[in-house]
């Protein structure tokens, strides 16, 4: 990492400008041991209206040895190298007394990342014929031509690796240009106002931080186990990778463009979009009477191309070989009904490498994609997802005057994003704005309180050594912490009536019986969620004791208890929202992050 600051004064402007450079060197293997996965489902009554709390036990399923899916794979030691660049301009120009107006403009270039000896692959280029499947060789089943009503199949697809002409695994984006621009405003002496906007790009290196998650495919294999079909195991923990499903090894580049022909992939778009983040905000300050400093805040926040902002972070990724799910509402079983698979040695292994070449027999549903010859085709870093956030802050706080400081701190937020509302939804790529499970109202309060009483306090300041041990030298901190509880988000289900009811419980949270499983081969119609309805509040207390003993005049003795969950309330657990699980609508557990009171004691010799 390595930067350069310019900074120059003239008359009105405040001039700064900058050039940074951050290089990234990863030598990383990240090895894995693989999984195999069992499931309540296998040993249960039904596999389309499966209810765990009828029928079906996880253990049964592991000594029967069935497999509901895992994987084995080989991941090898990658030298990865990224490069991220960044110029800015910024004038603070005060134009008078009362105000000062910034401007600035940022401009950032972010290499895409590259493998020392090209291991890292690009794309599945999808407008690539494949020669061997061109003029109607494949022979569709007559189940399947019967109801296929979209796009011609297309049998499409070329694997395309990285190479010396081109070691990056996308394209960077080169007109990532952020500017900024805002005022302070000095209203009075005590007041004073600031507006301001701001665009921020989200670099790559940010959202997958380690070489592990670039793409590798070729010398990089996963072998995905089998999950059941129709309800029928297809794998066992004795052969979790039977002749039609063989353990795949490392190949490198020798397959050339049939690399995962007749199995899944995934890769990255060449042309990769940076999200990006606008923010405004109007900003008052005001100096109150006994030293009390005030800041209201309006804040938002509109994300484009936005991924994902877990803790854990990440990207949003497509399928871009779905199955139309009205096929599904269409035909419903008709779609599961096994035929002769017309990809069965159709070419040979090396033209055909994936598992779809190895079975006799496949759905109906999983030649119903625009491009049968593969299974899944996961894009990563999904497009046009966007993110709205608004908020109104307020915020007091009172430095250390006559013994007592405290803080105060309150915010009224909501959060959309971008989803799919259901499976057609996903299909089309129509993305739906909806309300995040964020609580819309939270308070934060801290305050500490030195209390006058003992040698150098207001009372009892003439208190003899005896006195003084007892009542001087105290001082008590508090941290109090409350939200108002999530937006509860259901999953698919019916839904006939209003769930709200007028004194929620942690036995009965919400009316259960207006909800119901959803038949199989059914679209969802039921909302997301319901206005009003959310979880349970969240609050905390913690506080603090302090007690000096002065020992001499430069030794004294520092006695501190912690008090977490002071008033050891309980928080209960969210209610479960699975209408097929026995707890629907119950809170049956404690809140994360909610514990018993915990008690610490210090003891410190300050000198």
């Amino acid at each position: 990492n390595s930067n350069l600051n310019v900074t120059h004064d003239r008359g009105k402007h405040h001039m700064k400008a900058g050039w940074q450079l951050r290089y990234q060197y990863d030598q990383n293997g990240n090895p894995g041991p693989g999984s195999f996965n069992f499931n309540a489902i296998d040993t249960g009554a039904n596999y389309l209206q499966f209810d765990a709390s009828r029928s079906g036990n996880m253990y049964a399923s592991v000594l029967l040895g069935a497999l509901n899916g895992g994987q084995a794979q080989y991941t090898p030691m990658v030298d990865s190298h990224q490069q991220m660049w960044g110029f800015f301009f910024q004038d603070d120009i005060r134009l008078n007394r009362r105000l000062t107006l910034n401007l600035g403009l940022r401009y950032e270039l972010e290499t895409a990342p590259s493998e020392y000896n090209r291991m890292y692959s690009r794309t599945l280029d999808l407008t690539n014929p494949i020669p061997e499947l061109q003029g109607g060789v494949v022979k569709m089943p007559a189940e399947v031509t019967a109801i296929y009503k979209g796009a011609p199949f297309t049998y499409n697809g070329a694997w395309i690796y990285t190479d010396d002409n081109h070691p990056g695994v996308f394209n960077s984006q080169k007109n990532v240009f952020l500017p900024r621009i805002g005022a302070a405003i000095r209203i009075d002496d005590i007041t004073s106002l600031r507006v301001g906007f701001a665009r921020y790009s989200v670099p790559w290196v940010t959202i997958y931080p380690e070489a592990n998650y670039w793409p590798k495919d070729g010398f990089a294999r996963t072998t995905a186990i089998l999950g059941p079909l129709n309800g029928v195991p297809r794998a066992t923990i004795d052969n979790p990778f039977p002749a039609d499903n063989p353990l795949q090894v490392p190949v490198g580049k020798s397959l050339g463009r049939y690399l995962n022909l007749g199995g899944s992939a995934t890769f990255f778009p060449q042309d990769m979009i940076h999200p990006i983040n606008d923010r405004f905000n109007v900003s008052l300050q005001r100096q109150m009477p006994w030293g009390i400093l005030t800041d209201t805040t309006f804040f938002t926040n509109i994300g484009r191309n936005i991924q994902d902002a877990s803790m854990w972070g990440g990207d949003y990724n497509y399928n871009l070989n779905q199955v139309d799910p009205n096929y599904g509402y269409t035909y419903k079983g008709q779609v599961d009904v096994q035929v002769p698979n017309p990809f069965y040695n159709l070419l040979p292994a090396d033209k055909m490498p994936g598992a779809l070449r190895t079975q006799r027999n496949v759905t109906v549903a999983s030649l119903l994609r625009q491009y049968p010859q593969y299974g899944t085709l996961t894009e990563r870093f999904l497009t046009d997802k966007d993110s709205r956030y608004y908020s109104l802050q307020f915020k007091a706080e009172k430095s250390m005057r006559g013994g007592l400081s405290f803080s105060f701190g309150y915010n009224y937020s909501k959060e959309s994003r971008g989803e799919f509302f259901d499976s057609i939804a996903t299909f089309n790529k129509d993305f739906t704005m909806i309300d995040t499970r964020d609580p819309r109202h939270y308070i934060r309060t801290a305050g500490t309180w030195e209390l006058p009483f003992g040698k150098g306090r207001k009372f009892a300041g003439g208190a003899n050594r005896i006195l003084d041990a007892i009542i001087g030298g105290w001082a008590t901190s508090h941290i109090f912490m409350w939200n108002s509880g999530p937006l509860l988000t259901f999953g698919a289900m019916n839904v006939n009536g209003d769930p709200k009811i007028d004194n929620p419980s942690r036995s009965k949270y919400f009316e259960q019986s207006v909800f119901s499983q959803l038949q199989p081969y059914t679209p969802r119609k039921n909302p997301w969620y319901f206005d009003g309805l959310r979880g349970f509040g969240f609050w905390q207390w913690d506080a603090t004791a302090v007690k000096y003993f002065q020992i001499t005049e430069r030794v004294k003795f520092e006695l501190r208890m912690e008090f977490y969950n002071f008033p050891n309330s309980f928080m209960p657990s969210q209610p479960n929202l699975s209408v097929t699980s026995s707890t629907f609508g119950r809170s049956t557990g404690v809140a994360g992050g909610n514990y018993g009171r915990e008690v610490q004691y210090t003891g410190r010799i300050h000198f």
